[in-house]
């Protein structure tokens, strides 16, 4: 996110903002989340706010993403092995949304995507496209090495991983003891359609 010009932003604020968002998102919902409420938490003026985000959805995005970046933003590692290298993201993401409280704010973002605020895209760039990229990129250089047949559609497997996790965390379901049982059979399954003959 670029700084505008003008006075610098106080960035310990600017986190006590932030923080006051998680805590209200966490004993409440994203539809019962306000400005007035966030303001009242963090002991900030409206104004604060509104000079920093045009309404909640942005507002939200960027404290549940502060949170999410710190904690679980984990990338697509390269070791040489497709299987392995998609297991070991979904798994290592299938533990952070098992935390009640990620889980619930991961549940915020979604609303805050769903919401009709007009800012529907802007969340969507923020939100899905880092991680679906790291994914689509890992399934492609597989594709290019050699390990994946060329025709495969990365697209498709990054939506399907991207997507068993949302489902996970919109069930607020606790996941059973094999859950990564269940990972694996996934991996399994998406990639013997696209092995090479």
């Amino acid at each position: 996110m670029s700084q505008p010009p003008g006075r610098p932003r106080d960035t310990a604020l600017h986190a006590v903002i932030l923080e006051a968002v998680r805590e209200l998102l966490t004993e409440s919902s994203y539809a019962e989340l306000s400005m007035d409420g966030v303001a009242a938490r963090a002991q900030v003026g409206k104004k604060t706010l509104y000079r920093r985000w045009a309404s909640k959805a942005p507002l939200v995005a960027e404290a549940v993403l502060d949170a999410y970046g710190r904690g679980g933003s984990f990338p697509v590692p390269d070791t040489g092995n497709l299987r392995a290298d998609l297991l070991g993201w979904l798994i290592e993401h299938g533990e952070f949304i098992t935390e009640p409280a990620n889980a619930k704010l991961i549940r915020a973002l979604v609303a805050a995507a769903a919401a009709n605020s007009g800012d529907t895209e802007a969340l969507y760039e923020q939100l899905s496209v880092p991680q679906r990229s790291g994914l689509v990129d890992r399934v492609r250089r597989a594709a290019e090495s050699g390990a994946v047949r060329p025709d495969t559609d990365a697209d498709a497997i990054a939506n399907a991983l991207m997507g068993t996790l949302l489902l996970q965390v919109m069930s607020s379901s606790v996941p059973g003891d094999d859950t990564a049982g269940r990972y694996a059979a996934l991996v399994d399954a998406l990639l013997s359609g696209v092995s090479p003959a």
